[in-house]
């Protein structure tokens, strides 16, 4: 029996697997042309392979590359009837355009971050608040929980925007960071001048009367050369791609005050044309990716405190003003809830919920290390 013509997803290049291109123009010609043309019949005998885009801002040597990403494209690559062309580090779209890119189709596949892309995703910040500890594994199963169908986050924010979770990351621990200034309680951020990743970081940040700038954490090693800013609340992980502890003197170990999470998903569109057997390998490639990704970013923490030990960063004891980085935790939530709440977001819901799915996966890692299947 003749095969049905076999057409790629919209926003499809048709190059090799794992191809990366360098514009963003070859893409929107590339559609262009698959909206003019008629698709082939395969060859007798051949699959109905289903090429997919896959738009993201991290590079696979970033550890959410070599621990999500690259586990997932080599598990697709294993399959008969799935091809992905994958364009790195913003080739695509910067991060506060990921939610338009992989709505209009764009890209089939994608990353979203509330840090960056605010104004589409404000429930979704919630999963940058501080006080939910520094486990990725804990923070990357729970955001995954809330987000996927039937969790809140889904139904309340991400259906609307044709997205539908796959994958969930979390860069934990949040520090203070600088250069030249020594933090060890919040009073002694008044009146610096931080970088932040937006969101939900600057309302700790406005919370211990400092200053945030939103940049990109790609510009902060000139700008702390020039004394734009004096430093940033970040995870270590973020510190290393980018050689900043070459300039960043001092940080906080212990004071955790968030962290920067992250959804790789599919648009619901290209969900609804894959058939069930297409469905299952997303599915099961991404399940691996959620475990791969989230221990890579624990380990990727660890390794990234020592390379800013060697580099000559000093780590500020914070253990006794512990109670008062504790302190910042319910006013920087309770403003985060009383905003959304002023916009009819079911923001004090989503909270309730996300710390319910925290509390089920305490201690994750340790269960992953167990054997466990999470």
């Amino acid at each position: 029996m003749t095969k049905p013509p076999v057409c790629p997803t919209r926003g499809s290049l048709g190059r090799p697997r794992g191809a990366v291109t360098a514009t963003v123009a070859a893409v929107t010609a590339a559609t262009a042309v698959f909206a003019t043309t008629s698709c082939s019949s395969p060859a007798e005998g051949e699959t109905d392979t289903v090429t997919l885009t896959m738009a993201d801002n991290f590079a696979l040597t970033h550890p959410v590359g070599v621990g999500g990403t690259r586990p997932f494209l080599d598990r697709i690559e294993d399959t008969s009837d799935l091809d992905i062309n994958y364009f790195a580090s913003g080739q695509l779209g910067h991060q506060a355009d990921m939610p338009t890119v992989i709505r209009n189709g764009t890209a089939d596949i994608g990353v979203v971050s509330a840090a960056y892309a605010g104004s589409n995703l404000p429930l979704s910040g919630v999963s940058d608040l501080p006080g939910f500890g520094n486990d990725a594994c804990q923070v990357g199963y729970a955001l995954r929980d809330v987000a996927r169908p039937g969790g809140i986050l889904y139904e309340k924010e991400l259906k609307d925007l044709k997205f539908r979770p796959l994958w969930a990351g979390s860069l934990p621990s949040f520090e203070v960071m600088t250069s030249g200034r020594h933090v060890t309680s919040p009073e002694d951020l008044s009146g610096a001048i931080i970088r932040s990743t937006g969101g939900t970081v600057d309302r700790m940040i406005s919370e211990v009367g400092a200053g945030a700038i939103s940049m990109p954490i790609g510009e902060m090693y000139e700008a702390i050369q020039r004394a734009t800013v004096e430093g940033t609340l970040a995870s270590p992980i973020s510190i290393t791609p980018y050689s900043l502890e070459e300039v960043i003197t001092h940080s906080t170990r212990g004071a955790e005050q968030g962290s920067f999470t992250l959804i790789y998903g599919v648009n619901t569109d290209t969900w609804d044309r894959l058939n069930d057997s297409q469905q299952k390998e997303l599915l099961d490639a991404a399940d691996a990716s959620q475990e791969s990704l989230c221990l890579q970013l624990n380990e990727a923490k660890d390794k990234a405190y020592t390379a800013m030990e060697d580099a000559g960063v000093e780590f500020e004891d914070v253990s006794a003003n512990a109670a008062e980085w504790e302190k910042l935790v319910d006013p920087v939530r309770q403003g985060w809830v009383d905003a959304g709440e002023k916009l009819d977001l079911p923001t004090q819901d989503v909270l309730d919920e996300f710390t319910a799915a925290v509390d089920r996966y305490d201690h994750a890692a340790e269960r992953i290390a167990r054997g466990e299947k999470l």
